[in-house]
């Protein structure tokens, strides 16, 4: 009996190395088990701060992409608006040339070659000559900045150099200054009982609000809408002016009159899209057309010619065709 226990729990030596062997395997898996349940067992990592700030983030691009292309439609606006000339602009810069030679002068009897050297072109030149050719003098220096086709920008260079004779020296030829004055003064009072006619395109406001009917609202209105025109050429355009309507205008279409050689005209055959799209006739696409027209077929040898455009119809030309010159 006790030899047969004895051989139960007698090991050989390979049964004890490899019994030991096999309680290492098991210390070695059952520490593996214990340090994985405590890996597995951290605690998750809380990434919504960190999802948050990529959101505003992404916000703030889409912000600033938007206020990118807010700004950049703004400059184009800006260029677009910088292209369309003021009124200002428009009765001015037409009377800017390159070279101008600035002198002592008397405007009255002064040659239309001298108006030019002065900086005029030869239109303006022609038009203050035909102000003369009708009895017209100049007795001051407002006289001349009165005249439409001499912009304020040039007046402010001309004054300076304007000469004209003191009150003794003038002949009789010019009334004499004192006399002027008194049928100045008798004339407006001779207006304001029995208003005259009034010429649109060399009147001032004083001039326009002795007819009755047109006040000081009205009178900067008429000035305003001819500086954008270049001039009137009919009565009828008062019709176009805000607020002047069919009743107004019959009112005051006996007492004023439209002078054609007075207004400014356009050379067809030299001017550029920014010149035609001056007249408020003339449309961005009909001053492309006229221009592409002329490229083409060459330069007018007639205004009637440009019917020859697409875009022009027998009623646009005849709204254009008094502005335009060859």
């Amino acid at each position: 009996m006790k030899t047969h226990a004895q051989q139960l729990f007698t090991f050989t030596d390979s049964e004890r190395n490899g019994t030991i062997v096999l309680l290492i395997l098991i210390a070695m898996v059952t520490v593996i088990i214990s340090l994985q349940e405590k890996f597995t067992s951290l605690p998750k990592e809380n990434f919504s701060d960190f999802d948050k700030f990529l959101a505003t983030v992404q916000l703030k691009n889409n912000s600033d992409s938007l206020f990118d292309e807010k700004k950049n439609h703004w400059s184009e606006k800006e260029n677009e608006t910088s292209n369309v000339p003021s009124v200002s602009e428009e009765a001015g810069q037409h009377s800017v040339f390159h070279s101008k030679e600035l002198f002592n002068f008397n405007p009255n009897g002064l040659s239309a070659d001298d108006w030019v050297r002065l900086g005029l072109s030869p239109a303006q030149a022609r038009s203050i000559k035909n102000y003369e050719t009708k009895g017209g003098k100049f007795y001051s220096k407002d006289d001349v900045r009165k005249m439409f086709v001499i912009s304020a920008e040039r007046y402010n260079e001309l004054e300076p150099f304007i000469v004209l004779p003191e009150k003794s020296e003038r002949n009789d030829s010019t009334k004499g200054y004192v006399d002027y004055k008194k049928e100045n003064a008798a004339a407006k009072l001779a207006k304001s009982k029995f208003p005259s006619v009034i010429e649109l395109n060399t009147a001032d406001t004083s001039d326009l609000m002795s007819v009755n009917g047109i006040g000081p609202a009205f009178a900067k209105r008429i000035l305003a809408y001819r500086e954008r025109l270049g001039g009137y050429h009919s009565i009828n355009q008062l019709t176009e002016v805000f607020g002047i309507d069919a009743d107004k205008f019959a009112a005051i279409k006996s007492f004023v009159k439209a002078d054609s050689t007075y207004i400014r005209k356009i050379n067809i055959n030299t001017a550029e899209v920014s010149d035609f799209r001056k007249l408020p006739y003339i449309s961005p696409n009909v001053a492309n057309a006229i221009v592409s027209y002329r490229k083409a077929h060459g330069i007018f040898k007639s205004i009637l010619e440009i019917k020859g455009c697409v875009l022009i119809n027998v009623d646009l030309y005849q709204r254009i065709a008094p502005y335009l010159s060859i």
